[in-house]
């Protein structure tokens, strides 16, 4: 189903462009050269909490370790335990054995908000968006790393869910671990992990030696350490201490974030992570193979990455049912329907006959601009015959937006023949208003009175509670409905798509016909 907006998803998507006191990173673009198989790539951060999926060798590690590439520090800022500086160079991520070739050619360019953008014309200082770049030329140094822009940034490798009974060293001090001096913050870290973990500890705290710690806890009478916890209960103990040690508006990135964590737990922790993003305006970018965490977010806060030759593609809000697809490797069917999301998806599925839904792949993208752009994929891939779009009825009006963003994407220049062929797979669900409120408008009273019955209600009631859901806000019909009735949403949303498209019968039919067209 679409992604319910949350009052505190609304809240992190207003803060995050426009707050320019926290040096936010908007935009990574590797502009030239190569580095690890990425080129020409740009990858744009919208939200405060960005989950970059893709399958293995696609390039999720490389992008978050340029991110932690650009920024610099001072010289007393916070750095994890056993590091030597307080901020991360290109030496830390990339580097060759004596038989691999040296980086060389490269340029990557940085967008920030930052308001101390100084220069020798303008010394007190520039307010908004700019871009610093980062070059390293044959047989050269990468460029100024003392001219980044100052921020704390932590990495966070897959290293840290090894847990400590299987780390050497701090098995061979375990005897010598003693109490660590309390910093103020545990007890709100306990309590935070305990909500993830569904876990009700009465005590949290660490013990140290030399620059090595450990987490000790109590839970219902029983006291263990961190050589006794799980590696995902260690890790996010340790993950929120880094995050109460670090300064508001600090960058953390992530490796791999679900490592360790059972699907509810995931679920707890990337909302536990929105709201300190809020609080505290941090910056979060990871990596995962998790549909839980991506459908945890919006679609601002998803990108999937993609390779197709020698480029890759960058997927922007994709939905968790096309994600978990890319990633399982699925075979696609004779004719693939892309659609915004799963609202969509129910009205075609319910205009077409069993047959033809066994003979097609009705997939949710998660965006019209998303859409489009897996439009323009396919046809770089030379799938031409296999593809076609529905976009939703209120996507009519900026048609032409929708047909400029499919030639964007194919970075090819605007031909007759190739405007021709994405007009040709272009289509709208029915109506001009977005599916949600088209479907609950249509009030044919025959036909609502027997959904009336359906749902155990009178007619007059079933009215009023379509007439609240129109007032419930863009994408929530459905759930409002299904929250006023104690229905499952889902059984709702099918019933009232079904009757309003019997509302309608000459709809159905022209998505059928038109469908139909590609496989015949």
């Amino acid at each position: 189903m679409s992604y319910k907006y949350s009052e505190l998803d609304n809240r992190n998507l207003r803060w995050f462009p426009s707050d320019d006191t926290r040096a936010t990173l908007l935009t990574i673009h590797v502009d030239s050269g190569k580095i690890r198989g990425l080129q020409n790539l740009r990858i744009d951060f919208s939200y405060p909490i960005t989950a970059i999926a893709g399958r293995n060798g696609s390039g999720k590690t490389t992008i978050i370790e340029l991110a932690a590439c650009a920024y610099h520090n001072t010289g007393k800022g916070f750095k994890l335990s056993g590091r030597k500086y307080p901020y991360y160079t290109f030496s830390d991520f990339f580097f060759q054995t004596s038989t691999e070739g040296s980086l060389s050619g490269i340029k990557i360019r940085y967008q920030f908000i930052h308001n101390k953008w100084r220069s020798p014309k303008n010394p007190a200082g520039r307010i908004g968006p700019g871009w610093q770049e980062r070059i390293k030329r044959h047989g050269g140094r990468w460029n100024d790393y003392d001219g980044r822009i100052k921020r704390t940034v932590v990495y966070l490798g897959i290293d840290r869910t090894v847990p400590h009974s299987e780390k050497s060293v701090a098995k061979s001090y375990r005897k010598l671990f003693e109490p660590m001096v309390e910093r103020g913050w545990e007890l709100e870290v306990k309590d935070v992990v305990g909500r993830i973990m569904g876990k009700d500890y009465s005590t949290f705290t660490y013990m140290e030696h030399s620059i090595y710690r450990i987490p000790i806890v109590s839970n219902s009478n029983f006291t263990y350490s961190g050589f006794n916890m799980g590696a995902g209960e260690g890790s996010i103990f340790e993950l929120f201490s880094i995050i109460r040690e670090c300064p508001d508006g600090t960058l953390i990135v992530i490796d791999e974030i679900e490592l360790g964590l059972h699907e509810d737990a995931q679920t707890r922790l990337i909302n536990e992570l929105k709201i300190i993003c809020e609080r505290r305006k941090f910056q979060i970018i990871c990596t995962t193979h998790s549909p839980r965490i991506l459908e945890s977010l919006p679609p601002e806060g998803r990108i999937y990455l993609e390779p197709i030759g020698e480029q890759t593609n960058v997927i922007k809000g994709i939905s968790p049912e096309y994600a978990t697809g890319k990633l399982s490797g699925r075979k696609y069917s004779e004719l693939g329907v892309f659609v915004e999301d799963e609202t969509a998806k129910l009205i075609v599925e319910n205009c077409l006959t069993a047959e033809m839904r066994s003979r097609i792949d009705i997939i949710p993208i998660g965006s019209a601009i998303g859409v489009m752009r897996q439009l323009a994929a396919r046809y770089k891939e030379n799938e031409q015959s296999k593809i076609c779009v529905l976009l939703d009825g209120d996507k009519r009006v900026t048609h032409n937006d929708q047909v400029r963003a499919f030639i964007n994407a194919t970075e090819k220049p605007q031909s007759e023949i190739l405007t021709g062929w994405v007009e040709n797979r272009t289509n709208y669900l029915p109506g001009t208003e977005w599916p949600e409120l088209w479907v609950i408008r249509q009030r044919n009273e025959e036909i609502y009175k027997k959904l009336a019955v359906e749902f155990g209600l009178e007619f007059e009631r079933l009215i009023e509670i379509l007439e609240s859901a129109e007032r419930a806000g863009k994408h929530n019909e459905f759930h409002e409905v299904a929250r006023i009735i104690n229905f499952n949403q889902i059984v709702v949303s099918c019933s009232l798509i079904k009757a309003a498209l019997e509302t309608n019968p000459e709809e159905p039919k022209i998505i059928f016909k038109w469908i139909n067209s590609f496989l015949n």
